[in-house]
């Protein structure tokens, strides 16, 4: 490709200046004609002398030659491995309905009835599949999607003349879905440019590029619908929801707005068919430009790592730890020497401010913590007993997960709240499926009506903690419970807070007083 390409893209895009606008006998939208042609009485809510652009063609010319197709040859996981058979770092599951929309064009003839693994999967068979990606250097840097090029052994890109180069994958991030290649070329290529994600707003026009279906490079156009969507992909969600029609193969796609920007990377679509249905979800440039810096850089992400299991803060357990609202994320478990525990967290902890920066919700914590270099002091501020108090942590590098237990044993008891609880024994342990190392008391039953069941509680259970005191038996449970109700007259505490560990995973339960 020669330099006269880059000259008349011109894709390091201005701001551009005005937009066509309608002309007077089209529409411009204006409080007076509107409300001639209507009965509208809140003339206050339509903005006076606002115009529609009256095409995309002059942005589309710009950015387009930056926006290539990819084509990957790669091979096909053998059932229950993650991509390139790495379990750790495998993508996760997006739940129905929403989908990936990689375009795996002959992955249905290797899938045998109601998914089980046939004689083609064990034998991992090539794979040929299609997404979209875009260039953000000359130098031939490509931002894509992770699960376009997980299991790749070949990827080629295609430009939007029809020129086709070979890569090589520079780093991937799967909690992300961000990849990152590079053009085996000497050519200087066109390219675009990270906006900013957070001046995005509802409502604001947006125009994505792709190749759908693999018929080349395809724009179109819509708005951003929402911001900040979760939708289960990821400990880092925090998706820019569009209405622009994106479907297989624009999987990576720049999400542009109206100055040549891109402020989103195509990732997923919700659809009970399989195609568009107007809701798309495209990973936020902010977050995309801090993950691409890193894979050039080091060729792999490194996070901040706190140490702990958190959970929701609900209105139940804001009353049961003395909360005047719900906000913030509650420690349901601390892991043993990491930076939580050297810093003086506690369980029943709730983490309501990081560096000044307030958490509204449990799922703000991990992307905050994930931008902070391991060594760094952090200030927290924390909610212990109904009263704020300042913590100072530093960070630590994101290790593997670790696990650790203890044992205990008695029998059967029946308490408040619908339960029936047992002593771990290895009876109990082997009737629930139980680790040897567990701790605690077991719900053994569970009264379908009762308080437990209407909270989440279930047989096989572990119950951990209660008020923040550990339990090793039922009699244990039933001495804090009656404890509980007497103190409760006096400091009319309304909820009793049990740590309870399912296949696990430690979680907090608010059971309140009052149904004991």
């Amino acid at each position: 490709m020669s330099n006269n390409r880059i000259a008349k893209s011109a894709v390091a895009v201005a701001a551009l200046g005005a937009v066509a606008a309608l002309g007077a006998a089209g529409g411009v939208l204006s409080s007076k004609n509107l409300a001639a042609s209507s009965s509208m009485t809140t003339p206050a809510l339509i903005l006076e002398n606002r115009t529609l652009p009256g095409s995309f063609s002059d942005i589309i010319e710009r950015v387009g030659p930056a926006v290539v197709s990819i084509r990957v040859t790669g091979t096909a996981p053998r059932a229950g491995q993650g991509g390139q058979g790495d379990t750790e770092n495998a993508r996760p599951e997006i739940p129905e309905p929403f989908k990936r929309f990689f375009n795996e064009e002959d992955g249905k003839r290797f899938r045998a009835p109601d998914g089980a693994p046939n004689a083609q999967q064990r034998r991992a068979p090539k794979v040929r599949g299609m997404g979209s990606g875009f260039f953000i250097d000359a130098d031939g840097h490509i931002v894509t999607n992770n699960h376009v090029v997980a299991n790749a052994d070949k990827i080629e890109v295609m430009l939007k003349d029809g020129e086709t180069f070979e890569a090589e994958l520079v780093g991937r991030d799967p909690k992300t879905d961000l990849a990152l290649l590079k053009v085996k070329s000497g050519e200087k290529f066109p390219y675009v440019r990270f906006g900013s994600s957070a001046a995005a707003k509802v409502g604001d026009w947006v125009i994505a590029l792709g190749s759908p279906f693999g018929l080349g490079q395809t724009a179109t156009k819509g708005i951003v619908s929402a911001r900040g969507r979760d939708i289960g992909a990821g400990p880092y969600d925090d998706f820019l929801q569009i209405d622009a029609p994106i479907n297989r193969g624009n999987s990576g796609g720049p999400t542009f707005n109206l100055r040549g920007e891109v402020i989103g990377v195509n990732t997923a679509i919700i659809s009970p068919t399989g195609v568009s249905a107007g809701i798309g979800f495209a990973v936020p440039s902010d977050m995309a430009k801090n993950v691409i810096a890193q894979l050039m850089k080091d060729g792999s992400v490194s996070r901040g790592w706190l140490g702990v299991n958190i959970q929701n803060v609900t209105k139940d357990l804001a009353a049961g730890l003395g909360m005047s609202k719900a906000e913030g994320a509650l420690v349901a478990g601390v892991n043993a020497g990491s930076p939580a525990a050297k810093g003086g967290l506690k369980p029943g902890d709730v983490i309501v401010a990081v560096d000044g920066e307030r958490i509204e919700k449990m799922r703000e914590l991990p992307r905050r913590i994930a931008r902070i270099s391991a060594g760094n002091d952090t200030q927290m501020t924390v909610i212990r007993g109904g009263k704020e108090r300042a913590l100072t942590i530093t960070i630590g590098a994101m290790p593997k997960a670790d696990k650790v237990a203890a044992v205990a044993s008695e029998k059967v008891e029946k308490p408040r709240f619908g339960m029936v609880l047992s002593a771990l024994t290895d009876k109990t342990r082997a009737q629930f499926g139980l680790e040897k190392g567990e701790v605690g008391v077991v719900v053994s039953g569970v009264d379908p009506n009762g308080i437990a069941a209407k909270k989440g509680v279930r047989p096989g259970d572990v119950i951990r903690r209660i008020s923040g005191q550990e339990v090793a038996t039922p009699a244990d449970v039933i001495r804090i419970v009656d404890k509980a109700l007497e103190d409760a007259k006096s400091d009319k505490r309304k909820a009793l807070l049990v740590l309870v560990n399912r296949k696990g995973n430690d979680r907090y339960v608010a059971l309140p007083l009052r149904d004991a």
